[in-house]
């Protein structure tokens, strides 16, 4: 079990260059849930000239060889599944962030900063307000809008996760647009995999003639289902009929030879983080890799994952690892508890030295806009779901 305190200060002697520590590395080894032969679906992309809409390239193993890969979780989606996973304990871990919110036919809808594509510097939380003001004219939005590579205690005040993460604030028209990178990295990747092919067939009990041309404009049952421009459609477009298909070889799985995770927490790169020059500067920095860590054992201590559908993995087995000058490594153990009382005390500690989170989020309301484009794509998306419920 690891000592907390101990942990602590190792990580602020890292974060302050002060030590050979220069990052925390991740391992694992994932199987298919339904066994090692059994297919993975890895996520799809517009389909490129090598007639295949997965990511496919090369690596190096270790001892050498060159090998055929693909990629089942990207970077940025693994990123978006830590901070979903924080997402889903903000509010008992009391993690300041930013949230629009809007309501559509009595139907709530929230789009938080650990969720949007941007982080805090999102398009959505730029067109909306606060309190009637525009956000970006309100105190909070100043200071982030105001927020320098030489000053970033405003995002380590009301949304830290962007510095774990990363942000280009790349939607306000500056000349020089404030960016800094993310300091953890993860991706998950499947090895030698060999194609697999689908054949998407449909059937109909009663064999309804699919080919049959029907007047679109009568054929649905509830008035408010979207109308085609088409006067007549096939029966097969109206979702009746077999519908036979013939194997896909772009988009059937893959088996593979071994599934590995591969994560890493940049303390070089959170060294780089400045606050001003603050009594903050250490604490505040120690904070983003508590963050960064609390976030990757949540999203990915378990025993196991669900990517998406058709790719439901195992966990094997996993390592964490202090990596140091030298290539050298020492071996680390933090479970999700761990995690969590690590935080805590980065938390207090953040606290003594002046930055005391609200654990309530700051919540916007989109302008006039932006709400009726949100009305009208869910109130579309609503037809188009009772319609194809027909």
């Amino acid at each position: 079990m690891v000592d907390i305190n101990t942990m602590y200060e190792r990580l602020e002697k890292a974060i302050a260059l002060e030590s050979d520590d220069a990052a925390i590395r991740m391992r694992a080894r994932y199987a298919p849930q339904a066994g090692p032969d059994a297919k993975v679906f890895p996520p799809t992309y517009y389909l490129p000239p090598n007639n295949t809409c997965y990511h496919f390239e090369h690596r190096w193993t270790a001892d050498g060889r060159d090998v055929e890969v693909v990629v089942l979780d990207a970077y940025q989606s693994q990123a978006n599944r830590c901070e979903a996973a924080l997402a889903r304990q903000a509010t008992k871990l009391g993690l300041p962030r930013i949230v629009l919110r809007d309501t559509v036919s009595a139907r709530t809808i929230e789009i938080s900063s650990l969720e949007a594509p941007h982080r805090s510097r999102d398009a959505y939380f730029r067109d909306s307000y606060l309190n009637g003001t525009p956000f970006d004219k309100t105190p909070i939005g100043k200071a982030l809008d105001e927020a320098t590579l030489d000053d970033l205690t405003a995002f380590l005040r009301y949304v830290p996760t962007d510095l774990v993460y990363g942000v280009w604030d790349s939607h306000r028209g500056k000349r020089i647009p404030l960016k800094f990178p993310r300091s953890y990295t993860s991706e998950m990747i499947g090895w030698e995999p060999l194609r697999g092919q689908r054949a998407a067939t449909k059937g109909d009990p009663l064999n309804l003639p699919g080919g049959d041309q029907v007047p679109a404009s009568e054929w649905r049952a509830v008035e408010t289902a979207a109308k085609s421009k088409q006067e007549e459609k096939k029966l097969s477009e109206l979702g009746h009929g077999m519908v036979p298909g013939a194997p896909d070889p772009t988009n059937g799985g893959v088996t593979v030879r071994g599934i590995t995770r591969l994560g890493v927490l940049s303390l070089t790169a959170i060294a780089g983080l400045n606050f001003g020059g603050s009594n903050y500067e250490r604490t505040g920095r120690v904070m983003v890799a508590t963050l960064g860590l609390l976030g990757d054992r949540l999203a990915f201590g378990r025993a196991g994952l669900h990517l998406r559908s058709g790719c439901d993995l195992v966990l094997q087995d996993e390592t964490l690892e202090w990596v140091q000058r030298g290539g050298a490594t020492e071996p680390l153990s933090l479970s999700v508890e761990d995690a969590r009382q690590l935080f805590d005390l980065a938390k207090e500690r953040l606290e003594q030295a002046g930055i005391i989170w609200s654990a309530e989020p700051v919540v916007l309301a989109p302008i006039p806009r932006l709400h009726k484009v949100i009305e009208s794509v869910l109130l579309e998306r609503d037809v188009a779901y009772v319609a194809e419920e027909d």
